[in-house]
């Protein structure tokens, strides 16, 4: 089913624009100590993975949470100026001020060395600009690729949809249990069922359940292989990174009081 649009001009929606620079790099997570018979070689392979630059990383930086990203492939500024037409306030340049939020938010950033900007929502967000239908109207307007990521460690799902000049041409779900996801249904495509066994010589009755439609390709159950990897390299393949830096990293004990609260 989908969403009706709502005009954020009317609404108490507040969108707050900033751009990301090298400090990022203070947010590496921190390596945690190593039981002392863990191998030499797989430490220094592990500090190297989470100290890697942030301008050379593409895919999912972690599936460890529950968040939905927006990836527009086009500079900040230009993404700004189209987010700020839709709401009542916008604000640029906020890292390490105070801000006043009312009603429902989003941020934007982009990572120096990348091509794609990202919007991130808060927590309850509910905003027009999130639906399906803007998105696939904001590849048109901008002329180039948005993705919409949604990852649930909680849920154990994560899919994405891949909108282009004004349409969906390809999205998944995979599910770490039978079910048929929403998204397909919001979009009325019939999509393709799998039924994957992603881990065939450890957990050789472990299932995965996955949905796939695109107007460009087919592919089979084994190309998937696992719901989570199948994810990740779809966006190393579109040079594309979600970098984990949602709300909860950018609001602090605000967002910690709102999640409690909720």
């Amino acid at each position: 089913m989908q969403h009706e649009s709502k005009n954020l001009a009317n609404s108490h929606d507040t969108l707050l624009v900033f751009r990301l620079h090298e400090f990022l790099t203070g947010l590496t997570e921190a390596i945690p100590a190593r039981n002392n018979d863990l191998d030499a070689q797989w430490n220094l392979k592990l500090a190297a993975h989470f100290t890697r630059p942030w301008s050379e990383r593409r895919g999912i930086e972690s599936i460890d949470r529950n968040a939905e990203v927006i990836l527009v492939k086009v500079p900040l500024n230009l993404l700004s100026d189209v987010l700020a037409a839709k709401a009542i306030e916008s604000k640029r340049d906020v890292i390490s001020s105070e801000i006043e939020v009312s009603g429902s938010f989003v941020f934007a950033y982009q990572l120096v060395g990348h091509d794609w900007s990202i919007i991130v929502p808060d927590i309850l967000s509910d905003l027009a600009v999130l639906y399906s239908t803007e998105l696939a109207q904001l590849s048109k307007q901008l002329e180039q690729p948005v993705i919409r990521l949604i990852v649930s460690d909680t849920s154990c799902c994560i899919s994405y949809e891949l909108f282009e000049g004004g349409e969906l041409v390809e999205c998944f779900s995979g599910l770490e249990y039978d079910e048929s996801p929403e998204d397909f249904d919001e979009h009325s495509i019939e999509a393709q069922r799998y039924i994957l066994s992603p881990y065939p010589d450890d957990y050789p009755e472990a299932q995965q359940t996955a949905y796939f439609w695109s107007i460009r390709r087919q592919i089979t159950a084994k190309e998937i292989g696992n719901i989570w990897d199948f994810t990740y390299q779809f966006l190393c393949d579109h040079d594309a990174f979600d970098p984990a830096i949602d709300c909860g990293n950018l609001l602090g004990e605000y967002f910690l009081s709102v999640a409690i609260a909720t």
